[in-house]
């Protein structure tokens, strides 16, 4: 398994979520899908390709997204006056959360999610002994 070429397919989506506008929400709910369902970071559910279209088709970004991510995500979003989205994410274990901001509230939830999955991978590939704490943080 080549975790490089994971996480760059995952920092390439990435950009393209940030970079999206709501008129490309739809293809990039669709890459998520496929490029989720195929990664060895293992989903814990059953992933129906033509129940996201469906949604899609009925103008249910947002239920599309969460049908990608699973029922066990948890999440907050929030939808700005000015029209900007945020969406958090919050790791399983609860230890970490990623805030995104996105042109649609589904697509600020795909980049909060991924970014979530980019630092479990990183997280996971350091060596936890050769971290230093400043000792001003064990203060904290």
């Amino acid at each position: 398994m080549d975790w490089e070429v994971w996480t760059a397919r995952l920092r390439d989506f990435l950009n393209d979520c940030v970079g999206s506008d709501a008129a490309e929400e739809s293809d990039r709910i669709r890459e998520a899908g496929l490029l989720l369902q195929g990664t060895p970071l293992g989903m814990k559910h059953e992933l129906d390709l033509n129940a996201i279209e469906a949604m899609l088709a009925s103008g249910a970004a947002e239920s599309a997204v969460l049908a990608i991510l699973g029922p066990d995500i948890a999440f907050m979003l929030s939808r700005g006056g000015s029209g900007s989205c945020l969406a958090t994410v919050v790791m399983d274990d609860e230890s970490e959360e990623m805030i995104s901001e996105g042109a649609t509230v589904a697509l600020a939830l795909l980049a909060a999610h991924v970014s979530l999955l980019l630092a479990r991978l990183e997280f996971d590939g350091q060596d936890l002994e050769t971290i230093e704490v400043p000792p001003a943080a064990r203060l904290h």
